[in-house]
């Protein structure tokens, strides 16, 4: 009657009285071998004919009095459930779940290894390239459906790493701030923050031995800034190394704009004040997206489209401020 079922190890037993393999359910993994034994007392009529209504047929009880050996229909293979299970719920057919689980991973390109003992919704699967690596079930769903494409992490480190040492860096881990960056170890010794596009295209330079801004003293800068035919004025946070040259030359702004420094906060490096800038725009454009400028208004005013804010931030902005200045400082 059986139709050979495939048979993943973590979630099968083998009844030595009877020859053929069990499923057992996943929260009855942890049950020894040795304990689905038959049970050697009688199976009452009833149980037979709802068995019968739910797509099973009663083999024998099994372990305990609690328990029975059910054979599905469709699959012709054993499973282990509660009676309380058959008689008040309908009982699934681990079986049919696991071969549900391999022709999905097949569809996605994977292989199903066995399922995640710590959470349900994943499982471990090997990779065509050989690495084993977990997954959830619905993310496969996704990749069989052709909505997103599979990615090895480990491969992916390899790539990471080949790339960092071609310009004398080594891979260290991922940033857990920002997906886009990754933590390396120049040659020298120094441990750096980096966008790994930078390391894909080599442009990067070391804050602690090279020679560009990113290793020379820079400033996060705050500007107010006053156009004449608006009589309006604007919020500027920023880097650089000379704040009073950036704000002339490099912003673009006219003659006639007022341009107030009202503060700056030194770095020793222009790496440290660029990932502290960007990480104050993050917070700010989340929390206060209300005092974000958008960039039809600046058109024609300024040359960059982004980071300008609304007066009413300033006590809010000085406040970040204050808090990186103490953090320095400690």
């Amino acid at each position: 009657m059986s139709k050979n079922p495939i048979t993943p190890p973590e979630h099968v037993v083998c009844l030595l009285e009877i020859g053929e393999p069990l499923y057992v359910p996943r929260r009855s993994d942890t049950v020894p071998a040795e304990a689905w034994v038959p049970y050697p007392k009688p199976i009452p009529l009833q149980w037979h004919v709802i068995a019968e209504k739910k797509g099973f047929s009663i083999h024998s009880r099994i372990r305990d009095r609690f328990h029975l050996c059910l054979r599905c229909n469709s699959c012709g293979a054993l499973t282990a459930h509660k009676i309380f299970t058959l008689r008040t719920a309908q009982p699934a057919c681990v079986a049919c779940q696991c071969k549900s689980r391999q022709d999905l991973a097949q569809a996605a390109g994977l292989e199903f290894m066995y399922r995640d003992s710590r959470d349900r919704h994943y499982g471990m699967f090997r990779a065509p390239c050989g690495h084993k690596i977990s997954r959830q079930f619905a993310f496969l769903e996704r990749i069989a459906a052709g909505e997103v494409e599979h990615r090895c992490e480990h491969c992916l480190q390899d790539r990471e790493r080949t790339e960092a040492e071609r310009i004398g860096w080594s891979f260290l881990s991922r940033d857990m701030d920002d997906a886009n960056y990754r933590i390396y170890r120049h040659s020298c010794g120094h441990v750096q923050r980096v966008a790994r596009a930078n390391m894909q295209w080599g442009q990067v330079d070391c804050a602690g031995c090279g020679q560009s801004w990113c290793s020379r003293p820079s400033y996060i800068y705050l500007l107010g800034i006053t156009w004449p035919d608006t009589n309006q004025q604007l919020i500027k946070v920023g880097f650089s190394a000379h704040p009073d040259k950036r704000f002339r030359h490099q912003l673009g702004l006219p003659d006639s704009a007022t341009v107030d420094l009202l503060r700056t906060l030194p770095f020793e490096t222009g790496h440290e004040a660029c990932r502290v800038e960007k990480r104050l725009h993050s917070h700010l454009c989340k929390t206060h997206p209300d005092a974000v400028v958008p960039c039809t208004e600046l058109e024609g005013h300024i040359n960059v489209v982004s980071e300008i804010y609304r007066p009413h931030l300033l006590p809010v902005i000085h406040a970040l401020l204050d808090r990186v200045g103490s953090e320095q400082v400690r």
